[in-house]
C-alpha cells in the first residue's frame, strides 16, 4: 500500500483555476460597469411647476325620505 501524497491532483488544480477565471471575470465586468453597485441616494422627487386648480366645495344634496330602510 503506498502513502497517500499531500500535492494537490490535476481536479483540484482545474477547480481552482476555474474558480480564479470566474472571478476575475466577475470582478472585471462590474469594474467595466456603468451602473453603481453600492447602495445610492435615489434623485429627488420633481417639484411641481403647475399649479393644481382649486376646486370649490359643493355640498351634497339633501336626501328626502322617510329615513327608514326597507
Amino acid at each position: 500500500m503506498s502513502a497517500p501524497t499531500n500535492r494537490p491532483g490535476r481536479a483540484t488544480w482545474l477547480r481552482a483555476t476555474a474558480v480564479l477565471a470566474i472571478t476575475a471575470s466577475v470582478t472585471l465586468a462590474a469594474a467595466c460597469s456603468d451602473e453603481d453597485t453600492v447602495d445610492t441616494v435615489p434623485p429627488a422627487w420633481p417639484t411641481p411647476t403647475v399649479d393644481l386648480p382649486t376646486v370649490p366645495v359643493v355640498p351634497l344634496p339633501s336626501v328626502s325620505g322617510t329615513g327608514d330602510l326597507p
